[in-house]
């Protein structure tokens, strides 16, 4: 699968100001670099998940925007990612296997994208993060659990 590059204008403009608004409350430094396009690094070179997630953020049905407790996990996995610096942050996105499947996919990557804008704003480098392609949740399983994030620092 091609690396994706760049998300359109309005999605990336709606991303930005979400970030904004969500880290401007918290007291983190945006900077401008969350206005060009940020890479989508998925295929081959992104690892597997190795342990228990540093941080999980939940989102709401139908929704890429990041809830205002984000904040705290965003500042946690910032700073064990200074602490570990030779280490990469995995960030990983589901879905529930209900409805369109390529729609869910593209959900639970907007999801992603929020959390890696938000990372790169708090001061994360950008080449230390790497995004999961999208994984589906079990059926039985609880759906809250099909509208998260998991972030590690490996």
């Amino acid at each position: 699968m091609p690396k994706k590059h760049y998300r359109g204008a309005a999605s990336l403009l709606a991303g930005a100001c979400i970030t904004i608004g969500l880290l401007g409350a918290v007291g983190l430094n945006i900077r401008a670099s969350l206005l060009r396009p940020l890479p989508v690094h998925y295929s081959n070179e992104v690892p597997e998940p190795e342990g228990e997630p540093l941080a999980r953020i939940y989102f709401e049905i139908s929704s890429a925007e990041l809830p205002a407790e984000a904040g705290g996990p965003i500042q946690t996995v910032k700073e064990k990612s200074e602490a570990s610096p030779h280490d990469i942050v995995l960030i990983s996105g589901y879905h529930d296997p209900s409805g369109n499947p390529e729609q869910n996919a593209a959900l639970a990557m907007q999801r992603a994208l929020a959390a890696k804008a938000a990372l790169v704003a708090a001061g994360v480098p950008l080449e230390r993060i790497r995004v999961r392609k999208p994984e589906v949740i079990p059926g039985d399983a609880d759906l809250q659990e099909a509208r998260r994030v998991d972030i590690r620092v490996q």
